[in-house]
């Protein structure tokens, strides 16, 4: 029986980017070499998202940390005369108040079960983002509390510790195919990935093309464990 929905929260109930994001993507091509904004995403993302996965266990480290880091790369790469810290802060401003997604409010209001928000994120900005977006989750698990980052099991085992509850109960729904579906997929969890860009589905992931669809594959495995 489900007892829980555990979510994604940037990129599935908030979006990835805002005002400040786009302000600081803006400032590294006017100031660089690189002109292109998708090209400045891709590289910061690749640099972010390789040194998140190897920060694990003793060598954890915040996504502030990272981020910066990040920066500070990708500054020197381009030359650009920007200071990274102040793009980093810039970019937390996003992180701190990103505002709800589309549809987001109506599926926390009809889910009907309590919803865990399990990101890889720093715990003040998740926590400050939930109160600018009036949400009250069950309870936050991030990449800070865990010290590992999706798809670690680690940080899927200590959102079901503190629900109380088994692999069997909940259903774990977000944006990241790694990180949102087979990931927790692997721990016996059942997961609804939010593939809104429309891009190839896996063989035995269940995709939703938005939160009102998942919302629906969710109501239809609640109705097949009532029959």
């Amino acid at each position: 029986m489900i007892q829980a929905i555990f979510c994604d929260f940037y990129g599935t109930l908030v979006p990835k980017y805002g005002p400040a994001s786009y302000e600081v993507i803006r400032r590294v091509c006017e100031s660089g070499s690189e002109k292109n904004p998708k090209a400045v995403v891709a590289a910061w993302w690749k640099r972010y998202g390789e040194k998140q996965q190897a920060a694990w266990g003793d060598t954890f480290r915040t996504q502030y940390e990272l981020a910066l880091e990040s920066y500070q790369e990708l500054l020197e790469e381009y030359h650009s005369s920007e200071d990274p810290k102040a793009l980093c802060d810039k970019m937390a401003e996003h992180w701190a108040a990103p505002g709800l997604c589309e549809g987001a409010a109506e599926f926390l209001d009809r889910c009907g079960l309590p919803v865990w928000l399990v990101t890889n994120s720093d715990t003040g900005y998740v926590e400050q983002a939930a109160r600018q977006c009036g949400i009250s989750p069950a309870g936050i698990v991030t990449s800070e509390m865990a010290r590992c980052p999706k798809p670690h099991p680690g940080i899927y085992q200590l959102a079901l510790q503190l629900a109380g509850l088994a692999p069997d109960q909940v259903v774990h729904i977000g944006d990241s195919l790694q990180g949102d579906a087979l990931g927790p997929a692997k721990l016996g969890i059942r997961t609804i990935w939010l593939n809104t860009e429309g891009r190839p589905v896996p063989e035995g992931v269940t995709a939703a093309a938005s939160l009102s669809d998942a919302l629906e594959i969710l109501r239809s495995w609640q109705q097949a464990e009532n029959q």
